[in-house]
């Protein structure tokens, strides 16, 4: 049954004020709990539409200094090279959202507070969704069949079923040497699942300070970098994958709608719906520009 908002100012008090306060409070909410979960959307290359159904993003192949720089002679016109080049669309999918409905008589007979646990848990939740699109869209990057005058490299680097922390340090100047050798564009970043992560934090090359200057340690459980390349975690990512070193010219992302936060009173049902949702849409762009570090 279709929710209808007989009178939107009752909610939060019983005045217009209150309400907008309370949904401000709310959405800021959902959004710091999104933006403190979510790591894999602010690093590919994400684009915002006011409407429309898709997005074209630029795709451009690299020149070859052996054949595309050319020797003048006086006199000859110049003959241009021919680059290769296309677009992306990528279009936007179905309407993601997560909402509770909060009852006024069980609110009132709770001795704790839930609305502020309610929004977060939602903000963790669409992050995750976010998250794990992105993720997709990497796995078919790194899988994908390069065009036209787009570099190529390995895709996936193996450590083996059960990787030493070294392997891991290892595993990622291998991946920067692959991307560097074939003049993949854009500032790599690796992503690593906890496991991963917290093994990479043990390695004795990672973090110790014959080796590294301040690059993290045991006592905060960080790693900073790694042959350059900013190091991160997440728990979204699939089992047999140990993590993602990638560019933000591997995925695209469209936004129609981002997160957008409602909160209404139903007087029908004696209480308020809380709803967050989003609309975006994720495709790859350019192969080569996502490795995966995989366990055998």
């Amino acid at each position: 049954m279709a929710y209808t908002t007989s009178n939107p100012n009752f909610d939060f008090g019983g005045t217009a004020g209150n309400k907008d306060l309370a949904l401000k409070i709310f959405s800021g909410e959902v959004l710091t709990a999104f933006s403190s979960k979510n790591v894999f959307l602010p690093l590919v290359n994400t684009r915002t539409i006011n409407s429309g159904k898709s997005a074209q993003f630029p795709v451009i192949g690299n020149l070859s200094d052996s054949t595309d720089v050319k020797t003048h002679t006086p006199g000859d016109d110049v003959t241009p090279s021919s680059i290769g080049s296309n677009e992306q669309v990528i279009t936007i999918d179905a309407r993601k959202y997560a909402s509770v409905f909060v009852d006024d008589y069980e609110e009132a007979m709770s001795h704790y507070e839930t609305r502020g646990q309610y929004s977060t848990e939602m903000g963790n939740v669409l992050a995750k969704k976010v998250d794990k699109a992105v993720i997709t869209q990497l796995d078919a990057c790194a899988a994908a069949t390069p065009k036209v005058g787009q570099p190529t490299v390995n895709a996936d680097l193996v450590l083996g079923a059960t990787p030493t922390a070294n392997a891991i340090v290892e595993a990622i100047f291998d991946a920067a040497a692959g991307m560097e050798g074939k003049d993949i564009a854009g500032d790599k970043v690796c992503i690593l699942n906890p496991e991963a992560y917290f093994n990479l934090v043990q390695s004795d090359k990672a973090v110790n300070r014959d080796w590294t200057n301040g690059n993290g340690g045991i006592d905060t459980g960080n790693v900073f970098k790694i042959a350059g390349i900013p190091i991160m975690t997440s728990n979204n990512i699939p089992a047999g994958n140990w993590g993602y070193i990638f560019t933000p010219h591997a995925v695209g992302v469209v936004k129609l709608l981002d997160i957008k936060s409602e909160a209404n009173y139903i007087p029908e049902k004696l209480g308020t719906l809380m709803v967050s949702s989003y609309a975006m849409g994720e495709g790859v762009l350019n192969a080569g520009c996502s490795q995966r570090l995989t366990v055998a």
